[in-house]
């Protein structure tokens, strides 16, 4: 038995990972399905710039590459929140602000059946990664190196 009272924290064992909390994990999910969405989207949006009709086929196809271009990174930053990666935690609010702000333009239009998922999708994002159990999860390691210094 070592003669150091002061615990020390458990060596990793190799191939076991730490344990992503819950909420962690929603927020991860919530960022995959908004990816999906978002991108089949962005796909609509371009097939039916060049096979119907749209009103305005610029602004369509510019819409669709905007959102192939917001869109195609959010799967890597849900497998960043979903390894408890620090590093997806700002795309991830980043994406949901946005979320809101194009949200905000639905009522406006009065395009109610796609605004209110929208909402609820953020705010359930926007909570799920300031979740406590997240926060921790996310800055564990910063502080692990912030107490080496």
């Amino acid at each position: 038995m070592p003669s150091n009272p002061t615990p020390q924290a458990a060596s990793a064992v190799p191939g076991v990972r730490e344990q992503v909390p819950r909420p962690l994990m929603g927020a991860a999910a919530v960022i995959a399905v908004e990816s999906l969405v978002a991108l089949g989207y962005a796909i609509w949006l371009l097939v039916e710039a060049f096979v119907g009709t749209p009103r305005e086929r610029g602004q369509a196809i510019a819409v669709a590459v905007t959102f192939l271009i917001l869109a195609s990174p959010l799967p890597w930053v849900a497998r960043g929140l979903a390894r408890a990666s620090m590093r997806a935690r700002t795309p991830a609010v980043m994406m949901q602000l946005l979320a809101l702000w194009v949200a905000y333009f639905m009522v406006k239009a009065h395009f109610w059946i796609g605004a209110v998922p929208t909402v609820a999708a953020a705010v359930v994002g926007l909570a799920c990664v300031f979740a406590p159990a997240s926060t921790a999860a996310l800055t564990s390691h910063w502080r692990e190196d912030e107490n080496k210094s």
